[in-house]
């Protein structure tokens, strides 16, 4: 069996190079010598979906109702179901676009560094929540946010995906034109956030300085770092 997913990764990853330039043949060697690797995790991801497709198209329904539906996210809030079903997709998200990137063309970086970077970000992510929630005394509050940010996430990712098909579908994926598409997606979406996290920290009696560290020590440095190590790398 080892032997027939290594077979596989040859054929499917031997092209497959991390493009720096004062690296040195490690990311390389590290790959060729690994090649399993690439499709392990593709398998993992795709189990994980078959096990959590249900929960991926609930999620997808709810994050849309919820994006400027306050009583739908109130709802979803309630329901520990739902939030079961949007924080299993959520983890999906990032490796599942990194994926599309990667067969696309848009990155020759590795998809086995993509998902460590990936990696690196959600345990930050996750292990700020926990802390602020800790520190503050307020993990409720801390929990209603992730589940936001994690709808904000799916949200982005649906419509990532389908501005990538139809980029394809048009013919000539230019990497500028796509990266711009994305980037706006992105900003806009961070501004809903900002605003619906500013009203959530209202309704919690919380002062507008904890929302400002808030946002800026736990939705900008994150994804900040991961945006500076893509575009490093």
């Amino acid at each position: 069996m080892l032997t027939f997913l290594q077979a596989i990764g040859q054929d499917c990853w031997q092209s497959s190079e991390l493009m720096t330039v004062a690296s040195g043949n490690f990311p390389s060697a590290l790959v060729e010598s690994h090649p399993a690797l690439a499709t392990y995790a593709l398998l993992f991801c795709l189990l994980y979906f078959l096990i959590f497709v249900e929960n991926a198209f609930i999620s997808i329904s709810i994050s849309y109702r919820a994006l400027f539906n306050s009583l739908a996210l109130d709802d979803t809030l309630a329901n520990k179901n739902l939030t079961y079903a949007i924080n299993n997709s959520a983890l999906l998200c990032l490796p599942v676009l990194a994926l599309a990137l990667y067969f696309m063309n848009v990155t020759r970086l590795n998809f086995i560094f993509i998902l460590a970077l990936v990696a690196a970000y959600s345990l930050l992510h996750i292990a700020l929540f926990l802390l602020a929630g800790w520190l503050k005394r307020c993990p409720e509050l801390m929990r209603t946010l992730s589940v936001c940010d994690r709808i904000y996430l799916i949200v982005f990712t649906t419509l990532a995906l389908l501005l990538l098909l139809a980029f394809k579908i048009a013919g000539g994926l230019s990497i500028k034109v796509c990266a711009t598409a994305l980037a706006t997606v992105l900003i806009l979406l961070f501004i809903l956030l900002s605003v619906r996290s500013l009203k959530i920290f209202k309704e919690n009696n919380a002062s507008i300085l904890f929302w400002f560290f808030y946002l800026c020590t736990l939705e900008v440095l994150p994804l900040g770092l991961l945006i500076c190590a893509l575009i490093r790398l």
